[in-house]
This record gives structure tokens, sequence and C-alpha cells, in this order.
């Protein structure tokens, strides 16, 4: 794509393959695969979670030194002339980032600045988790009455990976946008001049309405009521949205948007961050003093506002997913021969196996026969984050009704088998499925007529014996 006015293009060099699939909104449809370098390549699946971190984190320099430079130009000229924001006027233009032309239509307000982080697939390839399995379930043709993902019942399909489909690539950039053919856009972030945000996440400046990509993007929300009751700041880093203080969305839709820039908030630490929701996955980031940067109220105007790249509803992306799993996960052993526990979710309430107990005791049968663990991870009490983290990373099997503790999963390594009970009223949620793809985890997904309470410990059974009698093949891939 060319550049334009008011945008930025960083060109550098990587790669990746993939496929995706709906999850809370319009499915996206891959419409080719692009198989790659093969997956035998030892010295790519060897690579230590700190040298992944490390290898990503140092391609985005020349990125974060040109934000860094868009930054002190903005600051400079709002001294000269600031963009003022009448918050009462009524005649802004709204775009959706989710829309064909996006960027297109960005370049008629000068006080917008996008950077672009393009980077070679090929090479991106070597330190992005490579792996993708099929998405396999006991009852497609039922899944296929919700969702149009391709999907399969043969187990057996979890022991062998592919490479994954660089379709994934395109998660969180406008509707039919052209990457060009060596240099992909991996991600970009918006720098805006004089900017108030509303309640849901929209970006208020100028004559526009920005509305990243995010749940419930057709409704702006409350926004602040009069500019001389707002406090002012020089910067601030704004990832809130809709929904962000629910557990899965914090954890794989919020949060990520920060983890490609660590280095940059680090650098400059007058740089504020909206973020509404303090959990401790926020801590295994490393930004300095997050907790005293952190805004909780949206009452502000920022004179440099810095809006990241944000995803659709359910559809995270796929390089924020991976780099925030590798911050969660930096410091546990990340050992995928040591992957000892079955993992257990018991949920206290809204959805859970009603026949937990037998459950539990047939897995613990299964787990003792093969000289495993079986850990049950409740929500009443929460076990302590130290200890989920390390659970997690030890699990080889992590089994569950849909729900939040699924989140958990951004501390498992990849590989590792998600067993997930299906639960549906109008639709299925997919979000748990599409995570482990983008993890490079196998993904069963068990659906029945009747929902997910009353699945049984017979029919969790099936596919729990029949991939643990592969164990040494699971604990190698």
């Amino acid at each position: 794509m060319p550049a334009h006015k008011g945008t930025i293009v960083i060109f550098v060099c990587i790669s990746v393959t993939f496929v995706v699939y709906w999850a809370f909104e319009k499915p996206f449809s891959p419409n080719k695969y692009v198989v790659a370098e093969s997956l035998n390549d030892t010295n790519v699946l060897s690579l230590s979670v700190e040298e992944r971190l490390a290898a990503l984190t140092s391609m985005m320099t020349s990125y974060l030194d040109e934000i860094d430079s868009t930054r002190r130009e903005l600051l400079k000229a709002e001294n000269k002339q600031l963009v003022k924001t009448d918050i009462r006027y009524k005649h802004r233009k709204r775009l959706l980032a989710r829309s064909e032309n996006f960027f297109e239509q960005l370049e008629a307000f000068p006080f917008v600045r996008t950077v672009f982080f393009k980077w070679n697939i090929a090479e991106m390839r070597k330190y992005l988790y490579p792996t993708q399995y099929p998405f396999t379930s006991n009852d497609c043709e039922l899944i296929s009455k919700f969702n149009t993902s391709k999907c399969s019942t043969n187990i057996n399909g979890l022991l062998r990976g592919k490479i994954l489909n660089d379709s994934f690539i395109s998660l969180g950039l406008p509707s039919k946008y052209t990457h060009e053919s060596a240099r992909k856009t991996w991600t970009f972030l918006h720098a805006i001049q004089d900017a108030v945000v509303s309640e849901r996440g929209d970006v208020i400046a100028g004559n526009l309405t920005l509305t990243p990509q995010r749940c419930k993007y057709m409704t702006i929300g409350d926004i602040p009521g009069h500019n001389r009751k707002l406090k002012v700041y020089d910067e601030v880093f704004d990832v809130h949205q809709f929904w962000d203080q629910e557990f899965y969305h914090l954890h794989f839709e919020s949060v990520p948007r920060l983890a490609p820039y660590v280095k940059f908030l680090n650098d400059n630490p007058s740089v504020k961050i909206f973020l509404r929701t303090g959990n401790p996955i926020t801590s295994f980031l490393g930004i300095e003093d997050l907790e005293k940067r952190r805004l909780r109220d949206g009452r502000f105007r920022a004179r440099v506002l810095y809006s990241p790249a944000g995803c659709p509803c359910g559809n995270p992306g796929l390089l924020t997913t991976q780099l925030m799993s590798l911050y969660a996960k930096r410091g546990l052993e990340n050992n995928p021969q040591k992957r000892n526990k079955i993992v257990l979710i018991k949920r206290s309430h809204k959805r859970f196996f009603r026949q937990h107990e037998e459950i539990a005791a047939m897995l613990e049968a299964q787990a003792s026969e093969h000289d495993l663990e079986l850990f049950v991870f409740r929500d009443d009490p929460v076990p302590s984050i130290n200890l989920t983290r390390r659970r997690f990373n030890e699990a080889i099997m992590i089994i569950a009704p849909h729900g939040a503790g699924e989140s958990n999963m951004i501390y498992a390594q990849p590989g590792t088998v998600i067993i997930e009970g299906m639960c549906f009223e109008s639709k299925v949620n997919m979000a748990y499925k599409l995570t482990a793809e983008l993890l490079g985890m196998r993904y069963y997904g068990l659906l029945f007529k009747y929902g997910c309470f009353d699945i049984t410990a017979k029919q969790i059974e099936i596919p729990v014996k029949h991939l643990l009698q592969h164990l040494n093949l699971l604990t190698t891939t």
C-alpha cells in the first residue's frame, strides 16, 4: 500500500501462515492457504520464550523509533497551534477502523498520524509460534449451523500440525486490506492531536470520531460533557474499549494492545496509560510504574493520544496475542517434555459441568494411568497468580466449560490440548477456539444440542483417552 499524507510506513522484514474463524461477529474467511517452510526446522521449534520475545521486539525497533519521532513532532506542533476539539460539535465524520478504505479516508484528517509496522513474512515465521492444528469436534454438522469454520470429526488431525496460514495476519486490519507481496502489515498505531475518548473506546478529535475495531463497534457510548471540566494530559496511551473489564476481553483484546509498545512506554515514562482495570496480567509486560501511570477514568483530554490497532470482537490479532503470551510466560519453565498436568476448570456459576465430580474422577484415573497429575482449577477461591501460571504452563491438556478460566491458556505452551464444552444459546461462542489456534494449541470442541451443562464424563473421556494414547507425540510437538 503506498504511503499517503498523514501516514508513516516502516519497512523492515518477516512471515507466518494461517486461517481464521468467526467468534462473536462476522466470520473472517481466508480465501487461500499459503504453505511455507517445513515444521521440521528444529532451530525454529527449539527457540525459548525469551529468544522469541527478544527477536520480535528487536524487529520492532525502527517502528518504535518512528513513533517516537512522530511524538516529538506532534508535541512541538501542539505548542504552536493546538487543534481544539469541541466536544459539543454535532457534525463529525465517523470512521470505523474495520471499514474498507479506512486508511485512505483517514488522510482527510491531518491531526491523525498513522505509523505502520511492516515486516517480511518469511522472517517473522522464524519467531512466531509456527504450527496450526485443525479445528476438531464431536459434531461438525451441528457446529455448521452456527459457524462456517472448516471442522473435522477426525481427532487424529490433532496429532500433526501444519504451518499456520498467513490470513491470520489480517485480523485487526480494515476489510479487504491489501498487503504488499513481500512485507505484510502486522499492526499500526495512530498518534492523534487534542483528543478525548468515549466510554466504549472511540476517539474524538477535531471533526472526527475514530472507532477502533472492538466489540459493539456501532455504538459510541457516553463522551465527556464539557471541555473545561476535563483534566488535560500531555500524552495518553489508550487501550480501553467495550467489555475491557471482562476477563477474556482484558486478556486477549485490551491489554495485548500494549504488548508491541513496552519499550516505547518505558522510554517515555511521562506517557499516561488509559486502562480501566488493573489485573496481574499487566504486570508481566514489564511497563515501569504502570499503576502510577494508569488512568482509570475517561474524563480527560490528551494533547497527544496514542491509539494502537484494535481487533474485531473475539478475533484478537496474531502478533499482539503471541507477544502477550510470550511476556506472560517469561520466567516459567516452558519445557514441553515436562508438561504433566491435566487441568480441569471448575466453574461455580453461570456455565459449569453438572457432573463435575464424575468428570474429575474419570480424569484422575486417566492421569494416573499415564503418570500425570490432575489439577482442578477452581474459581472460588481462585488460586494465586503464580500457581495459576505454573499449572497452566505445565498442562498437557486443559478441559473446561466455555468461560473466563480458559483465558489462562495464555500461560500454556504450544501444542497443549484444549477440550472445551461449547455452550450456546442463539449462537456458539468460538473465541477460545480461535485463541487456541493463534497460540499454536490443539482445540477439540464438545457440542451437544442440550448445551454444555450436562456433558458427561463418558463424553469427555472419548477424546481424552484417545489423545493420551499418543502422549509422547503431544509432549514433543
